[in-house]
C-alpha cells in the first residue's frame, strides 16, 4: 500500500492508494462496505458523500465531511488525487484521466468542497510522461489548452503528455500549496523481482484497477 506522508500528518483520517498487490488499501478495510455506490465516466461531476453506500450515479469526485464514510476513486494509469482539509474536517477523493483534466476536474472538486481551511492534496501512482504517448492531435490540444505553462512541462518530448504535471498545476491555480507526489508509473514501475507494482491499461492489464481512498475516523479514535 502507498501512502502520503503529507496526508498522514492530517488528525484523524486514514487513506491509502493500491497497489498490484493490494487493489484495496488495507486502510480503507473497517470502512470499504460503506464506500459510494457510483459509476466513473472521466467527467467532471463531483458529488457530497452524506450516507453509507451512498447511491450517486456518474461522478468522477467525492467529497464528504460526515466521519466514518469513505471516499474513493479506481485507475489504472489516469491520476488518483485525495483531498483533505488540513483540520481533518473535510476530504476528497478525485479521478482524473487526461479527460477530466482537460474540462477540469480539479477546480471542479475544490470549488464543490466550498469554503474552509487550507487543502492539502496528495497526487497518487499515475502513469509517466515517457510512457504515455498520445496522438498528434491531443497533444496540441493539449499545449493549447495549457498554454499558461511551458510547452516542456505539458509535454516533456514529442507526443508525451504530463498527467501529473497538469495536475499540479491545476492544484496551484486554485490556490492548493501543499502537494505531494507519491508512487512511481504505474505503466513501468517494477518491483526488486521485476513484477509490476502497479496495474497499468496501457501496459495492458484489464478488469483489475486500483482502488485508493480515505475517511474521517469516528470520534474518539486516533
Amino acid at each position: 500500500m502507498v501512502t502520503s506522508g503529507l496526508l498522514s500528518s492530517i488528525p484523524g483520517v486514514r487513506h491509502g492508494f493500491g497497489s498490484a498487490e493490494s487493489l484495496v488499501p488495507a486502510e480503507l478495510d473497517p470502512v470499504w462496505e460503506l464506500r459510494p455506490a457510483k459509476r466513473q465516466v472521466h467527467g467532471i461531476r463531483v458529488a457530497a458523500i452524506s450516507e453509507p453506500k451512498h447511491e450517486v450515479g456518474d461522478a468522477d469526485g467525492f467529497h464528504t465531511r460526515v466521519p466514518g464514510l469513505p471516499v474513493s476513486i479506481i485507475t489504472a494509469d489516469c491520476v488518483p488525487l485525495l483531498l483533505a482539509r488540513r483540520d481533518g474536517s473535510q476530504i476528497a477523493a478525485v479521478h482524473a484521466g487526461w479527460r477530466g483534466l482537460h474540462d477540469g476536474i480539479i477546480p471542479a472538486a475544490l470549488a464543490a468542497m466550498g469554503e474552509g481551511t487550507t487543502v492539502v492534496a496528495a497526487v497518487g501512482p499515475t502513469i509517466c510522461a515517457a510512457c504515455y504517448e498520445v496522438s498528434e492531435e491531443l497533444a496540441e490540444d493539449f499545449a493549447q489548452r495549457f498554454e499558461a505553462l511551458p510547452r516542456e512541462v505539458v509535454l516533456p518530448t514529442h507526443r508525451h503528455l504530463d498527467l501529473r504535471a497538469i495536475a499540479e498545476y491545476q492544484l496551484r491555480a486554485s490556490g492548493v500549496e501543499e502537494i505531494e507526489h507519491v508512487g512511481g508509473c504505474t505503466c513501468c514501475a517494477r518491483d526488486a523481482a521485476g513484477e509490476p507494482i502497479y496495474r497499468s491499461c496501457r501496459r495492458g492489464d484489464r478488469g483489475s484497477q486500483m482502488h485508493s481512498g480515505l475517511y474521517i475516523t469516528t470520534k474518539g479514535e486516533k
